[in-house]
C-alpha cells in the first residue's frame, strides 16, 4: 500500500523509539524484531503487527510439549505486547487492553520461570503499586535489587536483569513505580514530585519479606534519575545503579516523549507539566551517599554523553564508578549481556560483603 510522507515520518519515529537493539534487549529475537520493522515499513499498523506476533507466540505456548518451550513462548508473547502497547502514549482503552494481555502472558511465563517469580501488589495512597518478585533458587536471600524503567520501558521489560541478579544469589523486584506501567494503568497511581516515596514502598516490601537484607536500586533511562533521588532520601538503600539517565526532568522537545511524560504525571498542559516536574532534579547540592554505579553510552541519542558523571559528584564511596561504552546506545541496549553481567557482579560485590 502507498504510504504518505506523514505516515512515513510516524513509522520512522516508532522504529527509532523501538529500535531493533531495544527489542532484543527486552527479549525479542533479532529476526523477529527486524521482521516487525519490515512489516511496519510496508504500511501495517505497529500495534497490529506486534499483536499478531504475540498471537503466534501464544499459540506455540499453548501446544508446547515441554516447559522450556512454553516458558519462552509465553515470554515472547509478553515482549511483543510490551511493544504493541507502546504505539499509544495516552492511556486509552486500546493501550490498557494490550497491557492487560501482556500482563497475563507474563504471568504464564512467571509460573514457569527458572527462578521463582510471583506478582506483588503494594498499597500506596489511594491506589496500588505493582511488580514481580524473582528469587534465587534454594538460596537464603541476603540482598534484593529493585529494578525499574522510565517513561515507557516498564517492569516486565527487564527479565534479563532479574535473571542476572538471581544467578548471583540476589533477589530482584521488577517494579512499576508511580506513573509507570500497571501501577498507572490499573493501580491509578500517577507520578508527582514525591515519586521517591512510592519507590520506597518497594524497599518496605523487600525488608518485610526478608528483614535485615541489603537493598539496591537499579534505575533505567528516566528511572535512573528517580533511583538517584530515592537513594538520596532513603538511607536503607546501600547501592544504586543509574543507567542512561538525565540529571534533571525537563519537558522534552519531541512530541512522543512529551506525551509519555504527560501521561506519567497526568498533566497535559506543557507549562503546568514543566512546573510539576521541576523539583525532580539532581543538582549535586545533596550527593548520593551509597555506592553508585553509573552506566553511560557515548552513542546515546537521548542523554548527552558525559552528563551522567554529575551523579557521582560528592560521592566518596570507593566502590562507586562510571562505566562507559563508546558505541553504547540509550541504556546500553546494544550490549545487554555485558551490561547485565557488569551491573550484577557489582551489586553482588557491594551488597554481599
Amino acid at each position: 500500500m502507498a504510504i504518505s510522507e506523514e505516515q512515513a515520518k510516524e513509522i520512522e519515529a516508532l522504529c527509532r523509539a523501538m529500535s531493533v537493539t531495544r527489542m532484543v534487549d527486552y527479549g525479542m529475537t533479532r529476526d523477529k524484531a527486524r521482521l516487525a520493522h519490515q512489516r511496519v515499513r510496508e504500511g501495517r499498523p505497529w500495534d497490529l503487527v506486534l499483536e499478531e506476533m504475540a498471537h503466534e507466540a501464544e499459540r506455540l505456548a499453548e501446544v508446547a510439549d515441554d516447559a522450556a518451550l512454553a516458558r519462552e513462548s509465553w515470554h515472547a508473547a509478553a515482549v511483543s505486547l510490551i511493544f504493541a502497547q507502546m504505539a499509544f502514549n495516552a492511556d486509552g482503552d486500546r493501550k490498557r487492553e494490550l497491557y492487560r494481555r501482556m500482563t497475563q502472558c507474563f504471568a504464564r511465563f512467571a509460573a514457569l520461570s527458572n527462578y521463582p517469580a510471583t506478582k506483588v501488589e503494594v498499597p500506596y495512597r489511594q491506589g496500588t503499586l505493582f511488580g514481580w518478585h524473582f528469587q534465587p533458587v534454594e538460596e537464603l536471600t541476603r540482598a534484593s535489587v529493585i529494578v525499574f524503567g522510565g517513561m515507557s520501558g516498564w517492569s516486565t521489560a527487564y527479565r534479563s536483569m532479574a535473571e542476572a541478579l538471581c544467578a548471583r544469589g540476589i533477589a530482584c523486584f521488577l517494579v512499576d513505580g508511580p506513573g509507570q506501567g500497571e501501577s498507572r494503568l490499573e493501580g491509578g497511581i500517577l507520578a508527582d514530585e514525591d515519586v521517591a516515596s512510592g519507590l520506597s514502598r518497594f524497599v518496605d516490601l523487600a525488608l518485610m519479606r526478608s528483614p535485615g537484607q541489603r537493598i539496591g536500586l537499579w534505575g533505567n533511562s528516566y528511572g535512573g534519575l528517580l533511583a538517584a533521588l530515592t537513594a538520596i532520601r532513603d538511607t536503607r538503600v546501600r547501592a544504586c545503579c543509574i543507567n542512561g539517565a538525565p540529571a534533571r526532568t525537563e519537558v522534552p522537545p519531541f512530541r512522543t516523549a512529551q506525551e509519555q511524560l504527560a501521561a506519567m504525571f497526568g498533566c497535559h498542559d506543557p507549562d503546568l507539566l514543566a512546573e510539576r516536574v521541576s523539583a525532580l532534579v539532581f543538582d549535586g547540592r545533596v550527593s548520593i551517599a551509597c555506592a553508585t554505579l553509573v552506566l553511560e553510552g557515548d552513542a546515546d541519542a537521548l542523554v548527552k554523553p558525559g552528563s551522567q558523571s554529575a551523579f557521582l559528584e560528592g560521592n566518596t564511596d570507593p566502590r562507586s564508578r562510571l562505566k562507559s561504552w563508546p558505541d553504547g546506545e540509550h541504556t546500553i541496549y546494544n550490549h545487554r549481556d555485558e551490561r547485565n553481567t557488569l551491573a550484577a557482579d557489582w551489586f553482588s560485590a557491594v551488597l554481599r560483603l
